[in-house]
Protein backbone atom coordinates (compact mmCIF):
# COMPACT_ATOMS: atom_id res chain seq x y z
CA UNK A 1 0.00 0.00 0.00
CA UNK A 2 0.98 3.57 -0.82
CA UNK A 3 0.13 6.91 -0.87
CA UNK A 4 1.39 9.66 -3.48
CA UNK A 5 1.11 13.35 -3.80
CA UNK A 6 0.71 15.32 -7.13
CA UNK A 7 1.23 19.10 -7.43
CA UNK A 8 -2.33 19.59 -8.54
CA UNK A 9 -3.84 18.06 -5.09
CA UNK A 10 -4.89 14.77 -6.61
CA UNK A 11 -4.00 11.78 -3.51
CA UNK A 12 -3.52 8.32 -5.28
CA UNK A 13 -4.03 5.66 -2.73
CA UNK A 14 -2.63 2.34 -4.53
CA UNK A 15 -4.00 -0.31 -2.43
CA UNK A 16 -2.84 -3.50 -4.07
CA UNK A 17 -0.46 -3.65 -7.09
CA UNK A 18 -2.33 -5.39 -9.99
CA UNK A 19 -3.58 -4.75 -13.62
CA UNK A 20 -6.75 -2.26 -13.44
CA UNK A 21 -9.53 -3.02 -15.60
CA UNK A 22 -11.57 -0.55 -14.99
CA UNK A 23 -12.49 2.54 -13.88
CA UNK A 24 -15.43 4.29 -11.87
CA UNK A 25 -16.17 7.74 -10.53
CA UNK A 26 -17.68 7.92 -6.95
CA UNK A 27 -18.50 9.75 -3.21
CA UNK A 28 -15.51 8.89 -0.88
CA UNK A 29 -15.82 10.28 2.28
CA UNK A 30 -12.63 11.28 4.34
CA UNK A 31 -12.54 12.36 8.36
CA UNK A 32 -10.92 15.00 9.09
CA UNK A 33 -9.66 16.35 13.01
CA UNK A 34 -9.26 20.16 13.63
CA UNK A 35 -6.23 21.19 12.23
CA UNK A 36 -7.31 19.14 8.52
CA UNK A 37 -5.23 16.41 9.20
CA UNK A 38 -6.69 13.36 7.63
CA UNK A 39 -7.38 10.74 10.06
CA UNK A 40 -8.01 7.24 10.00
CA UNK A 41 -8.52 5.86 5.90
CA UNK A 42 -12.12 6.60 4.00
CA UNK A 43 -15.27 5.26 3.50
CA UNK A 44 -17.60 4.19 1.06
CA UNK A 45 -21.13 4.05 0.93
CA UNK A 46 -22.88 1.68 -1.86
CA UNK A 47 -26.42 1.81 -3.31
CA UNK A 48 -26.17 4.88 -5.32
CA UNK A 49 -22.31 3.96 -6.93
CA UNK A 50 -21.85 2.06 -9.88
CA UNK A 51 -20.18 -0.83 -8.72
CA UNK A 52 -20.36 -3.51 -6.32
CA UNK A 53 -19.19 -2.20 -3.02
CA UNK A 54 -18.88 -6.13 -1.80
CA UNK A 55 -17.20 -7.22 -4.79
CA UNK A 56 -14.90 -3.92 -4.23
CA UNK A 57 -13.96 -5.28 -1.03
CA UNK A 58 -13.53 -8.86 -1.28
CA UNK A 59 -9.87 -9.03 -1.76
CA UNK A 60 -9.21 -7.31 1.44
CA UNK A 61 -11.44 -9.03 4.42
CA UNK A 62 -9.11 -12.01 4.46
CA UNK A 63 -6.65 -10.18 6.52
CA UNK A 64 -4.42 -7.42 6.00
CA UNK A 65 -2.63 -5.61 3.38
CA UNK A 66 0.57 -3.67 3.70
CA UNK A 67 -1.09 -2.89 6.81
CA UNK A 68 -4.27 -1.92 5.30
CA UNK A 69 -7.62 -2.93 7.31
CA UNK A 70 -11.06 -2.62 5.71
CA UNK A 71 -14.45 -3.64 6.97
CA UNK A 72 -17.65 -3.65 5.59
CA UNK A 73 -20.57 -3.96 6.31
CA UNK A 74 -23.33 -5.98 4.13
CA UNK A 75 -26.74 -4.66 5.47
CA UNK A 76 -25.67 -0.94 5.41
CA UNK A 77 -23.85 -1.66 2.01
CA UNK A 78 -20.82 0.75 3.41
CA UNK A 79 -17.19 0.28 3.69
CA UNK A 80 -14.29 1.69 5.76
CA UNK A 81 -10.46 1.15 4.35
CA UNK A 82 -8.20 1.66 7.72
CA UNK A 83 -5.31 3.63 6.22
CA UNK A 84 -1.48 2.69 8.31
CA UNK A 85 -0.25 5.90 9.86
CA UNK A 86 3.11 6.95 9.17
CA UNK A 87 5.55 7.85 11.85
CA UNK A 88 4.73 11.10 12.39
CA UNK A 89 1.51 9.56 14.03
CA UNK A 90 3.35 6.65 15.72
CA UNK A 91 5.57 8.35 17.37
CA UNK A 92 3.35 10.66 19.10
CA UNK A 93 2.24 9.77 22.60
CA UNK A 94 -0.46 7.65 23.12
CA UNK A 95 -2.85 10.99 24.69
CA UNK A 96 -1.90 12.55 21.76
CA UNK A 97 -2.98 10.20 19.63
CA UNK A 98 -6.40 10.26 21.15
CA UNK A 99 -6.37 14.19 20.49
CA UNK A 100 -4.82 13.86 16.31
CA UNK A 101 -7.60 11.55 16.19
CA UNK A 102 -10.38 13.42 17.11
CA UNK A 103 -12.96 13.95 14.71
CA UNK A 104 -13.86 17.90 13.15
CA UNK A 105 -15.44 17.35 10.17
CA UNK A 106 -15.90 14.88 6.71
CA UNK A 107 -15.18 16.01 3.08
CA UNK A 108 -17.21 14.02 0.19
CA UNK A 109 -15.09 14.60 -2.83
CA UNK A 110 -15.96 12.50 -5.70
CA UNK A 111 -12.75 9.79 -6.20
CA UNK A 112 -11.74 7.87 -9.58
CA UNK A 113 -12.06 4.11 -8.33
CA UNK A 114 -10.22 1.51 -10.42
CA UNK A 115 -10.67 -2.23 -10.43
CA UNK A 116 -9.38 -5.39 -11.67
CA UNK A 117 -10.87 -7.92 -13.71
CA UNK A 118 -13.19 -9.44 -10.27
CA UNK A 119 -14.03 -5.80 -9.87
CA UNK A 120 -11.77 -5.86 -6.42
CA UNK A 121 -10.51 -2.56 -5.44
CA UNK A 122 -7.10 -1.43 -6.93
CA UNK A 123 -6.62 2.08 -5.82
CA UNK A 124 -8.57 5.55 -5.63
CA UNK A 125 -7.33 8.72 -7.09
CA UNK A 126 -8.79 11.79 -4.14
CA UNK A 127 -8.85 14.85 -5.51
CA UNK A 128 -8.46 17.19 -2.50
CA UNK A 129 -7.89 20.77 -4.09
CA UNK A 130 -11.76 21.89 -3.56
CA UNK A 131 -11.50 20.12 0.01
CA UNK A 132 -8.00 21.20 1.76
CA UNK A 133 -6.30 24.31 2.15
CA UNK A 134 -2.87 22.53 1.63
CA UNK A 135 -1.85 19.08 0.39
CA UNK A 136 0.87 18.23 2.73
CA UNK A 137 -1.19 19.47 5.71
CA UNK A 138 -3.92 17.14 4.88
CA UNK A 139 -1.63 13.93 4.38
CA UNK A 140 0.08 14.93 7.86
CA UNK A 141 0.02 11.54 9.35
CA UNK A 142 0.65 9.15 6.48
CA UNK A 143 3.60 8.50 4.99
CA UNK A 144 3.42 9.73 0.89
CA UNK A 145 6.24 10.64 -1.94
CA UNK A 146 5.58 13.24 -3.77
CA UNK A 147 5.00 13.06 -7.40
CA UNK A 148 8.45 14.63 -8.19
CA UNK A 149 9.46 11.27 -5.80
CA UNK A 150 8.05 8.71 -7.73
CA UNK A 151 7.83 7.30 -11.32
CA UNK A 152 4.49 6.56 -11.24
CA UNK A 153 2.23 9.38 -12.53
CA UNK A 154 -1.08 10.05 -10.79
CA UNK A 155 -3.37 10.06 -13.16
CA UNK A 156 -7.08 10.22 -13.33
CA UNK A 157 -7.62 13.81 -12.29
Amino acid sequence: MRIVANPNGNVLVQLRDTHVAIERRGEIIIDLNHEGHWIRGFEVVGGMMEFSLKAATKPFLTGKLGGLRVTYDEEADAAYFYLPYGRRFTKLRRDEQQSAETYSHSVNPTGLYRFDSQDGLVSVVIPTADAVKNVDDFLFFFDYESLDQCSAPVAGG
